[in-house]
């Protein structure tokens, strides 16, 4: 079993699908139902109406590159440092879940990376990478990194898919236990 850390970065490359750019696999939520050409759409949608402004979080539905959307987040009228830290990983958790949850594919290729660690290596984010490429990352200190939230997010939705698909392994288990129970009396 591998067990060496996952470098990514860019929505590019073999694990292009863990960026938040990744857009080959829009995905829609239930309610109300909005479809997200990205994950980085989600992200900005949520941070706009965390901070109320509705005519951001319309902007960043309208904008197809998630680079205009990313300067869209980065304008939200309101925006409160504190409040935004509080609720962040939240929100881009809950957009991950959706993404991977939507995309079959890219949720048996997020649970087929097993227990390893998932690194965004990112040269220019410290807060959701690490500020170190994939080719300096193995190489540096990791005191010297950055907080990897993004890396983080991913492992923890990794660890909820893997959940819901044991809860489901289980329920179609009963489900046959009880099909073959009826069948013999």
């Amino acid at each position: 079993m591998e067990t060496s850390p996952i470098y990514f970065w860019g929505e590019t490359g073999q694990e292009g699908y863990l960026s938040q750019w990744w857009a080959r696999d829009p995905f829609t939520s239930s309610s109300p139902p909005v479809t997200f050409k990205t994950a980085e759409h989600y992200m900005m949608y949520g941070k706009a109406l965390l901070f109320g402004d509705g005519d951001a979080a319309r902007a960043v539905l309208r904008t197809d590159h998630p680079r205009e959307v990313k300067a869209l987040g980065r304008r939200v009228r309101g925006f409160n440092e504190a409040l935004w830290k509080s609720h962040r990983e939240r929100i881009v958790r809950e957009g991950n879940l959706l993404k991977f949850r939507c995309a079959p594919e890219l949720r048996e290729k997020l649970l087929a990376t097993g227990e390893r660690e998932l690194i965004e290596a990112s040269p220019r984010d410290r807060v959701w990478g690490i500020g170190f490429s994939p080719e300096e990352a193995p190489s540096t200190d990791r005191r010297l990194w950055g907080l990897n939230l993004l890396g983080k997010v991913l492992m923890e939705v990794r660890a909820a898919l893997r959940e819901e698909q044991e809860m489901e392994r289980e329920r179609e288990d009963g489900n046959s236990r009880a099909r073959a129970k009826r069948q013999r009396d």
